[in-house]
C-alpha cells in the first residue's frame, strides 16, 4: 500500500472540504454584517476630520477565492529566457554583469521598468510595493489586483551601499483557478466604515487611496487560497487591510504597513 499516495489523497480532500466551509461562511457572514448607517458615518467623518481624497465608487463589485500554487524558478529557466548573466544561488539570483544598475536617491519605480522588461523572467507580472534602504519589493499581480504582502509571490531587490542593484530574489504563484462562484464583495466604504468603527483610523487622517487585492487565506507547502481583500490606504503611507467578502480586518505583517511609493 502506497501511504504517500493515501496521505497525498487526504490532505487534497481536507483541503477541499476546507476551501467549501470557507466559502459557505465567508458568503453567510457577508450577508450579516453590519455597518454604521449612512448619515451616522458622515457625522462620524466629520465629527473625527476624517478625509477620502478620492470617492468611492457606486457600482456593487463581485469577486471570489482563488487557487494557486508555489512556481519552482529553476537556472535551466532563466537560461532558456536567455539570462546567460544570472545565477541562482539558495532562492536569490545574482545579477553577474559587468555594468551594474543603480537608482536615484529620490527613487521612483519608472527607473526600473525598462531593467524589470529586460532582467526579469515574467517581470510584467509584479508592480512596485515599497522600497527601504536597501531593499525594493514588488509583488505579483492577478490581472490588476495585487497578491499583498505574499511571501511566495514576491520580487525584491537588494541595493549595495551605492544604490546599485547587485541581485534579487524572486518567487511566483502559478496554476491560479477561480474557485465557486462569484459572490457580491463589501464595498470599499464599507471597509472604511469597519475600521472607523473598530478605532483602527484616527482622528485628522486623510484615506487617501484604496484598492481590492488578494490575501491568503490558506497557505500549505503546495497550495495557496487567496481571497479578495480591500487595501486602504492612510495619510498615504499607513496600509490596512479588510477582507473583501467577510468583512474582517487582516492583520497582515505589521512591519510591512508603511510603503514609500
Amino acid at each position: 500500500m502506497d501511504w504517500s499516495k493515501i496521505k497525498t489523497i487526504f490532505i487534497l480532500t481536507f483541503l477541499v472540504l476546507n476551501v467549501y466551509l470557507l466559502y459557505e461562511y465567508f458568503s453567510l457572514t457577508s450577508q450579516e454584517r453590519e455597518v454604521i448607517p449612512k448619515n451616522s458615518l458622515e457625522e462620524r467623518l466629520k465629527g473625527d476630520n476624517i478625509t477620502i481624497k478620492r470617492s468611492p465608487p457606486k457600482e456593487e463589485m463581485r469577486g471570489q477565492l482563488l487557487s494557486a500554487q508555489p512556481k519552482v524558478l529553476t537556472e535551466t529557466e532563466l537560461k532558456s529566457q536567455k539570462l546567460e548573466d544570472q545565477k541562482s544561488l539558495d532562492g536569490a539570483v545574482i545579477l553577474d554583469k559587468d555594468e551594474t544598475f543603480k537608482i536615484s536617491n529620490n527613487f521612483d519605480p519608472k527607473e526600473l521598468d525598462e531593467f524589470i522588461k529586460e532582467n526579469i523572467l515574467y517581470g510584467d507580472q509584479y508592480r512596485f510595493w515599497e522600497k527601504r534602504d536597501s531593499t525594493i519589493t514588488y509583488y505579483q499581480v492577478y490581472g490588476d489586483q495585487m497578491f499583498y504582502q505574499n511571501k511566495n509571490a514576491q520580487l525584491t531587490f537588494y541595493l549595495n551601499e551605492e544604490n546599485e542593484i547587485v541581485s534579487y530574489s524572486q518567487t511566483m504563484l502559478e496554476k491560479i483557478e477561480k474557485i465557486g462562484e462569484e459572490t457580491k464583495l463589501i464595498s470599499p466604504i464599507s471597509a472604511i466604515e469597519i475600521l472607523i468603527k473598530n478605532g483602527k483610523i484616527s482622528p485628522d487622517s486623510e484615506i487617501t487611496d484604496y484598492e481590492l487585492g488578494y490575501h491568503t487565506y490558506v497557505d500549505i507547502s503546495t497550495t495557496q487560497v487567496l481571497t479578495p481583500a480591500w487595501r486602504i490606504v492612510i495619510n498615504g503611507e499607513e496600509n490596512l487591510f479588510v477582507h473583501g467578502i467577510a468583512g474582517d480586518i487582516l492583520e497582515l505583517n505589521k512591519e510591512e504597513t508603511k510603503t514609500v511609493e
